[in-house]
């Protein structure tokens, strides 16, 4: 037990929120992959390959490199994840956007899923936006 309570000291406070968004953090990355490897047909028709790639790739080094600089409090680091990330969510949800527009039925519930999507990360910028360390508390 205490190579993991040495672990979880070394996590900057508030701990619970730091692995909490390291967990967020690692969706991200999992849902790149996700979209890299099988992507969602409906959107690829849209962007086309290259910029599902593209895309996907966004979500993957935004979830990895926030996932990694996130524990540390690296900010400075953790801010362009974020950029990455949102970057990411918002091309699709410009694509479903774009497609609610386009084509028939409603892509209201996919918008709004991603808009909440995106209020977890800009909640996060709010809150590091300031500071490139995160200040050490005792």
């Amino acid at each position: 037990m205490a190579p993991l309570r040495k672990l979880w000291e070394s996590i900057t406070e508030p701990r619970h929120m730091k692995v909490t968004y390291a967990a967020i953090y690692a969706l991200v990355l999992a849902t790149g992959i996700a979209t890299l490897l099988g992507p969602p047909r409906s959107i690829e028709g849209e962007l086309g390959s290259v910029l599902t790639v593209i895309w996907s790739v966004f979500l993957i080094v935004g979830g990895t490199a926030g996932a990694l600089t996130v524990l540390p409090g690296w900010w400075w680091a953790e801010r362009l994840s974020l950029i990455l990330t949102m970057t990411g969510i918002t091309i699709y949800g410009l694509v479903v956007l774009s497609l609610h527009i386009t084509q028939e039925g409603s892509r209201l519930t996919q918008l709004g899923m991603i808009l909440l999507a995106m209020s977890v990360f800009a909640v996060r910028w709010m809150l590091i936006r300031h500071y490139s360390f995160e200040p050490r508390r005792g």
